[in-house]
């Protein structure tokens, strides 16, 4: 490797003329010819903007065009699995495709033709034989007459039949497949594979025009797992001053790159508000139109024409330009921080109880607005009875619900904010009822069940700090199980079953309930880790060493659903991997099966047992109410790992080479430290 010389390419002298030059070091030149001579691929990498796209595009320019060749692939009548493929002069693939396709067209169109003409013939057929039978009476004649009836009938659905079998053969005729198409291409092909909307997105190109600001502007960032509002002026400048040594300027435009976990801001994840890192910084001051937008709920926006905004498109994001966004579009925003308020309480209950609330909200406003009313005139100017309003008077029949929400703003839960302490506690007791807990059909209770009484103690006293109870205030642990072997705490205070129905737990028999994970618990890693610690509790398999000594057993994670949800549990599968991916740990296969109940089927996503793989898992990942299936894993790779260092020893001592070991014991450099340095994993 040869340090650069070059703090960037604007220090590199360009000559006037630069064809059939190659700029850069002697060695990378070097590289790029033996490249050449061999015909490989050439990967242009670089920081964004530099122009590697540019210089694609003109190598493709200056390749000769009567060398372009289309690719094609025939059956091979040997092995249908192994196409045969050869390549044509460009242009000619299409008409060796078409030609096929032709032949094949006309050899059944010939058959159809000849099988038509006998058709007819059997069609006449019983007419011919009775003018011509009839001389010999009519019983040799209506004999005569029926066989031909009977024989045009075989000939007509036989007819039939073969029009049947020619199609079916005509779909399994092999016609070549066109792969390359370079049909009145004038120049090579050139594959882009910057991934601009990506970079646009994050901000990580010069030219990206998508952010744009005024001094007014607020701006959320994450930092230390606390959501915090700032000026997006002032934090910019505040970066730029930092980075002031490495600014890059290009004509007007002021550019920094940001180090590793420097700024992450909230920003789409899959759908989900969560919190997304920024890799550069942008400025340059705009001078031109600018375009307002006002929601629904008169917030504004001012940015430029071109700044794409995030659209509710048929209920997906879609990013479409200030200018050509219109009146009815429903623009993606995020409340002012608000998880949930008194009005999602509210909607927990039935129809009447929430009309009951609006009528309640409307007395207060004309009570407020006119001070010296009675609760009689309230009464008729709301065209209720004076009885309701009456009571309301004296504060008392105050609906359910609003009684329920009044409860939980006394304890500072109402409206649940981003920054509010008791979030990642909330998080936690949440994953537990997608797990092995959850919300009783009937709503007589919020429980956990489980092997260890320890852990729904735990659940128990989680529940008492969220809510500021008393201990065994409204709620019970009860020993169950045929030896007394599991647990269950339950807890029958309506306002904190009606507190986690709002934030989104699973209502009754999970088995036959669209399971969908809150979009609020991604908005911090925080909430993440503690809510898929607490499904993992419940529903992850933990892994043992298998008895040939050799590999971990399947680590996995099941739940159930009836087949008519099998697209909701591949979904939230499919999420909990995209969790585990970013904890780098990787998942293997998502499969499901038949269970006892032939309504129900198991859905698995497997996760690799890897050594890398099982380590990582447990330092990354959390475990909540199931201290034994932790430990149980825990032990399980420790022993794994004795294994793996005994006979990383023994080969070692037989002579064979470090590298070779590794392959051997699928160890990769980090797994070869854990398992060399002795120490057991926690």
């Amino acid at each position: 490797m040869v340090a650069l010389k070059f703090k960037s390419t604007a220090d590199i002298k360009v000559p006037k003329q630069i064809v059939d030059q190659v700029i850069g070091q002697e060695e990378a030149v070097e590289v790029i010819k033996k490249a050449a001579q061999q015909r490989r691929h050439v990967l242009l990498i670089g920081e964004p903007g530099t122009g590697k796209s540019m210089l694609g595009f003109a190598l493709a320019e200056l390749l000769p065009m009567e060398k372009l060749v289309d690719i094609v692939s025939f059956p091979n009548p040997n092995d249908e699995n192994m196409p045969l493929i050869r390549t044509v002069p460009a242009g000619q693939g299409r008409d060796l495709v078409a030609k096929a396709r032709l032949q094949s067209m006309t050899m059944f169109k010939n058959q159809n033709v000849i099988m038509f003409i006998f058709v007819i013939i059997a069609v006449i057929l019983p007419w011919w034989a009775w003018s011509f039978y009839s001389k010999y009476g009519t019983t040799v004649a209506a004999i005569m007459t029926a066989s031909s009836s009977i024989v045009a009938i075989l000939f007509v659905i036989g007819f039939g039949l073969s029009l049947m079998m020619g199609r079916r053969i005509e779909n399994k005729v092999k016609i070549p497949r066109l792969i390359v198409d370079n049909y009145k291409r004038k120049q090579a092909p050139f594959n882009d594979a910057t991934g601009a909307h990506a970079g646009a997105l994050l901000g990580d190109v010069l030219h990206d025009p998508f952010q744009c600001f005024l001094p007014t502007t607020k701006m959320t960032f994450v930092e230390s797992n606390i959501l915090k509002n700032t000026d997006m002026h002032k934090k910019i400048n505040d970066l730029f001053e930092k980075h002031k040594s490495s600014i890059i300027h290009k004509k007007g435009y002021e550019a920094i790159f940001l180090d590793k976990n420097e700024l992450s801001v909230l920003g789409d994840w899959h759908g989900s508000v969560a919190p997304v890192e920024v890799l550069s910084c942008n400025r340059q001051d705009y001078n031109g139109k600018m375009i307002k937008l006002t929601t629904s709920a008169n917030k504004e926006i001012i940015v430029t024409p071109e700044h794409k905004i995030a659209v509710n498109k048929n209920g997906k994001i879609a990013f479409v330009e200030a200018n050509d966004i219109t009146e009815k579009d429903e623009i993606v925003s995020k409340a002012e921080d608000v998880i949930i308020d008194e009005q999602d309480i509210i909607n927990t209950y039935d129809k009447r109880q929430q009309e009951q609330c609006r009528l309640y909200h409307q007395y207060l406003d004309i009570k407020s607005q006119n001070p010296t009313w009675g609760y009689k005139r309230i009464a008729k100017a709301m065209s209720q009875p004076i009885g309701k309003t009456r009571w309301w008077h004296s504060n008392r029949h105050i609906p359910v619900p609003i009684q329920t929400a009044n409860w939980l703003k006394e304890r500072g839960l109402l409206p649940l904010q981003a920054d509010n302490s008791k979030l990642p506690l909330i998080a936690k007791v949440l994953g537990a009822t997608f797990g092995d807990g959850g919300v009783f059909d009937n709503l007589n209770g919020i429980f956990l069940s489980s092997s260890e009484k320890e852990a729904v103690e735990e659940f128990g006293s989680d529940i008492r700090n969220i809510f500021e109870l008393k201990i065994n205030e409204n709620s019970r642990i009860i020993e169950g199980g045929i030896y007394g072997h599991s647990w269950c705490y339950q807890n029958t205070n309506r306002n904190i079953i009606r507190f986690f129905l709002a934030l989104g737990a699973p209502q009754g028999n999970k088995t036959r309930l669209a399971l969908e994970i809150p979009n609020w618990i991604y908005l911090l890693g925080s909430l993440s880790d503690e809510f898929f610690g607490s499904f993992f509790g419940g529903e992850l398999g933990a892994p043992k060493v298998h008895k040939q000594k050799n590999r971990l057993q399947t680590l996995d994670l099941a739940i159930t659903g009836t087949k008519e949800l099998e697209d909701n549990r591949i979904n939230f599968l499919n999420k909990v991997k995209r969790y585990l991916e970013d904890k780098e740990v990787c998942s293997t296969a998502l499969v499901k099966r038949a269970t006892k109940n032939e309504k129900l089927l198991l859905y698995r996503l497997l996760i690799s047992v890897k050594f890398d793989n099982a380590v990582n898992f447990i330092k990354n990942v959390k475990i909540n109410y199931c201290r034994h299936k932790k430990e149980k894993m825990v032990n399980a790779i420790n022993e794994f790992r004795a294994l793996k260092k005994n006979k990383y020893d023994e080969l070692i001592s037989l002579g064979y080479g470090a590298e070779n070991v590794m392959k051997l014991l699928q160890l990769t450099p980090s797994s070869l430290y854990v398992v060399l340095n002795g120490e057991e994993i926690a």
